[in-house]
């Protein structure tokens, strides 16, 4: 079964093949959007091998190279569709040769008739819609490149709400283009009104898609064949994107500075004791991320030193290393790479990520984040690692205690957050101790307040006890509990897709927009809910509240053999966390079925918090 990323670049470069570009070449010219969508799809020695000799950025200055054929790889805005037409304004001094003119999606008819009547017309070879408009960042995974979406959709001083829902869902309309399958669209009934809304005008654009270019009309795909859409937003579980998560990736994208999603400045010694930096990119690229990016950082480590010291074992020239005695750890490791040129080569791979994982054990320490963790864990789940209860003033106690220490504003708040999300709600006395305990800026306890907007009770009065209080739904112990007291939490996301991947997901709760398979008619009432019963205006309104949520081209027959039922895509609205993505390749193994997970974004716990900062400012806890 080919993963969506290789399904991705297929059709790239099947469609810059399909231009067939002659000597001496041509320039693919993209704007953001395209260039990351391209860039995430395909590498650029791929896309030589098909006559593209140059890319470059559409609203940068450029020379003009008359002899090459421009290719415009863009997104139908006004501003894309000018920047093109200004290499052309000028017919007697064209910026390029022939114009092969791709968009992302459907051009409007007024830009159209613009293009039209411009000089460019007349050197134009091929003009397609390619609907592509989603970022392929893994085998299994996918964005829609929007990372201000958290703030735009939830906050309720957001204007822009029903506009960015409108944008992403013609972006996720396009993956299912490039799928050729029409799909069946579910959300979360109980969730914020944004899921609902955003399911429906989903339907829509699918629906005019198809329509418009019959993407869907040629695969011929059975009903019972046909994929499953499951729309989730972010208030199903606001606890994942808070907690320390130690799987290499997410505990990557944590504690260290990685830029567009996957590069990271990799610092190194060469043979001559130079402090050198490379940009590298970690992801699917790179022959050991799929192996290491789900494995637990201990386990990551335990992977890279037995491989290490495999190789030494295999190497006669290494020997003098081996002879040291014992096991190589990850200090000499490094050391022994820089000394061995000869195989340097052949090592770099293993040297980037045991440099890696050693700067991930250093932060580790210097946090001092099993301290933090360990609480975040007990907070998120109402009990220690030996099942016993926390709760009450012995648990406030040792927040307080905690936030004191030299610990950084961040992790303050990450575990402030985590004590009002987990306990429902803070009494007044105990927002006084630790806010004065933490010494957080009115910006951070904003953001703190902002959690409101996405479900979050925030007080509760003193008669109240902590005892009633639920766990978090979906904070199971996880399978490596045993083994991992720090990574004992379980997002709410898996419990739901592995729901809807084994029928179990109550229609009421998890309706259908429209149609919906045959096994899904059996399961009684509520199987489906109108527009008018999901309120969708409310999502509109500027000061609506959200309601408390807690989550209660057809394929082969190689690759329809290859898994126990249709494709399930998941979508979050609002971002996706890395703990997150990585449930959804585990349930994909364990079902034997393909999951797809999709968000407007990848979220950090960083842009997380720095994203509520931006909504609606309040009095704090004001009543």
């Amino acid at each position: 079964m080919r993963g969506l990323r290789e399904q991705t670049r297929s059709r790239m470069l099947e469609v810059f093949r399909s231009l067939h570009i002659h000597d001496p070449g041509g320039v693919l010219l993209c704007d953001k959007l395209a260039l990351r969508a391209v860039s995430c799809a395909c590498r650029v020695s791929e896309i030589m091998e098909e006559g593209i000799t140059l890319v470059e950025s559409l609203d940068i200055k450029r020379q003009p190279i008359r002899e090459f054929a421009a290719v415009y790889l863009i997104t139908p805005t006004v501003a894309a569709v000018n920047m093109m037409l200004a290499d052309f304004a000028d017919p007697r001094n064209p910026a390029y040769g022939d114009v092969h003119i791709l968009f992302t999606s459907h051009l409007p008819d007024a830009l159209l008739a613009k293009v039209k009547t411009s000089p460019i017309v007349g050197r134009v070879k091929t003009f397609r819609e390619l609907n592509f408009e989603y970022l392929a960042i893994e085998s299994g995974a996918f964005t829609l490149d929007a990372p201000d979406a958290l703030a735009s959709v939830f906050s309720p001083s957001s204007t822009a709400a029903v506009p960015e829902q409108h944008k992403a869902a013609a972006q996720l309309s396009t993956l299912f283009a490039m799928y050729g399958e029409m799909p069946y669209v579910r959300f979360a009934a109980k969730g914020h009104p944004s899921s609902s809304s955003f399911a429906y005008i989903v339907q829509e654009k699918l629906e005019r898609l198809g329509q418009a270019s019959g993407c869907f009309a040629r695969a011929g795909t059975r009903s019972t064949d046909r994929p499953t859409l499951l729309i989730v937003d972010r208030t199903i579980d606001t606890l994942a994107p808070l907690l320390h998560e130690y799987s290499y990736q997410a505990m990557i994208h944590d504690l260290l500075p990685i830029a567009d999603g996957e590069r990271y400045a990799y610092r190194y010694t060469s043979n001559r004791g130079e402090e050198l930096r490379k940009d590298v990119l970690l992801n699917e690229t790179d022959p050991l991320w799929p192996t290491l990016r789900h494995m637990h950082i201990a386990d990551a480590i335990e992977y890279l030193t037995t491989n290490f010291n495999q190789f030494l074992a295999a190497n006669q020239s290494a020997t003098k290393l081996g002879k040291k005695g014992g096991e190589v750890g990850l200090r000499e490791m490094s050391e022994a790479l820089r000394g061995m040129p000869q195989y340097q080569e052949e090592m770099a791979r293993y040297s980037l990520h045991i440099s890696l994982t050693r700067e991930l054990m250093a932060r580790f320490k210097t946090n001092q984040l099993e301290a933090v963790s360990t609480l975040e864990q007990n907070m998120a789940l109402g009990e220690d690692s030996d099942g016993k209860e926390v709760k009450g003033t012995k648990l406030v106690e040792q927040l307080i205690e905690m936030v004191r220490r030299d610990v950084s504003p961040q992790d303050k708040m990450r575990l402030l957050m985590i004590y009002i999300i987990s306990q429902e709600g803070i009494r007044d006395d105990d927002r006084r101790r630790l806010m004065d305990a933490a010494g957080l800026s009115p910006d951070d306890q904003a953001a703190i307040v902002n959690l409101f907007y996405l479900g979050v009770t925030l007080s509760r009065g003193a008669s109240k006890a902590t005892a009633s209080r639920r766990k978090t739904a979906g904070g199971a112990k996880g399978s490596d509990a045993a083994s991992y007291d720090l990574s004992r939490y379980t997002p709410v996301l898996k419990r739901l897709v592995e729901d809807v991947l084994t029928n179990a997901a109550p229609l009421a709760a998890f309706p259908y927009v429209k149609d919906r398979p045959a096994s899904a008619a059996s399961a009684g009432a509520g199987a489906t809910i109108s527009p008018a019963d999901v309120s969708l205006d409310a999502a509109r309104r500027p000061g609506a509240q959200p309601e408390p949520s807690w989550a209660t081209r057809g394929r082969s027959k190689k690759e329809d053999a290859s898994t126990a039922g249709p494709r399930l895509v998941v979508f979050v609205l609002g971002g996706a966390t890395y703990s997150e993505l990585k449930c959804c390749y585990e349930l994909a193994k364990a079902h034997q079925r393909e999951v797809v997970a999709g968000s407007t974004s990848m979220l950090t716990p960083y842009q997380f918090i720095h994203d509520l900062k931006r909504f609606k400012k309040l009095d704090p806890f004001a009543d």
